[in-house]
């Protein structure tokens, strides 16, 4: 197995190699260290207990960090509505997944098998419901984020961003920082009403908007009202992979009403597989398109870094029901 090395703080911690911790089964681990969230929660608890149970996914982020748990971690969240705003997330566990989940999930269980999906509505500030980043002085590497049925709205810029950084080579052109965010599951998740139809805080841009991150797998989600108004309704997609966003399995999911595209790919975010999704009412010029800023556009965008093409992307057995 190949094995990457990143820097997180002052630690050395080896990430296994992609393609692990993909699959919801993963779910329920024996030795899981498990976090309690609530909407009665208070930021003063510990987390560990249903009866301590906190309020905020901030919170749990530094109960994680300060107790650095060696094991899977799952965080269990109650059903309700959190109004919040954008998640700042940069906590990750070397061979070890963290799972973000209903408290009454279990391994294999279906929409019908738990209370309902928990609710994040956006407080009306701009960006993101949750931000997702490397530490400072990471190259990157296996981050192993899953997310399991909640439910994400309202927000301007979009529901979920796996951000792993980009720079400018010495040629102008923009391509990843280091090895990215990647190897991460987003599996039954609702994301609606998002963008400035809904919020005008910010420009929307995506549903699941990732920049340097592969080896993903994004399957049955729901995608519905991602819309934006004005000379803006074009730029927010369903999905939009970006800046050497490559091998991600995109499968499965419901796209409607849509005001970009419901699938968008741009500047080497190659080998995608785009398939058995359904799209209704999604996206205003094709159901999957791919953008970059070639030199006609660097031209008249000056100081806009030169993009490249992706390339090896497969979109097949889809449907659409408009």
């Amino acid at each position: 197995m190949k094995m990457r090395r990143w820097l997180s703080g002052l630690a050395v911690l080896v990430l296994p190699a992609a393609g692990l911790a993909l699959a919801p089964a993963a779910a329920n681990a024996a030795d899981a260290f498990v976090v309690y969230v609530s909407p009665t929660g208070s930021d003063t608890n510990d987390g560990l207990t249903t009866a301590t149970s906190v309020k905020t996914l901030g919170r749990v982020q530094a109960i994680l960090t300060a107790t650095a748990p060696q094991a899977d971690v799952e965080v269990r969240i109650k059903q309700g509505t959190y109004t919040t705003g954008t998640i700042a997330w940069h906590y990750y566990i070397p061979d070890h997944t963290i799972t973000f989940m209903p408290i009454d999930y279990q391994a294999g269980d279906g929409i019908g098998d738990i209370a309902g999906r928990p609710v994040f509505s956006s407080n009306g500030t701009g960006g993101y419901w949750f931000d997702a980043t490397l530490p400072a002085g990471s190259p990157g590497g296996d981050t192993n984020l899953a997310f399991d049925y909640l439910q994400v709205q309202g927000y301007a810029m979009g529901g979920l961003q796996l951000n792993g950084g980009t720079t400018n080579n010495s040629l102008g052109i923009r391509v990843p920082l280091g090895a990215g965010i990647n190897n991460n599951r987003i599996f039954g998740m609702q994301f609606q009403d998002l963008g400035t139809k809904y919020n005008t805080a910010s420009t929307g841009y995506g549903a699941i908007d990732i920049i340097n991150s592969s080896n993903n797998v994004i399957k049955n989600n729901h995608f519905v009202h991602i819309e934006s108004t004005g000379g803006n309704a074009g730029l927010i997609h369903g999905v939009y992979l970006a800046h050497g966003s490559s091998n991600n399995s995109v499968v499965n999911n419901q796209f409607a009403y849509i005001t970009g595209g419901a699938m968008r790919t741009r500047n080497e975010s190659n080998d995608n597989d785009i398939s058995g999704n359904t799209f209704d009412h999604a996206g205003t010029v094709a159901f999957y398109s791919e953008w970059f800023c070639d030199a006609s556009c660097v031209s008249q965008n000056p100081g806009h870094p030169r993009e490249c093409s992706s390339h090896g992307n497969v979109f097949h057995d889809n449907s659409t029901l408009s």
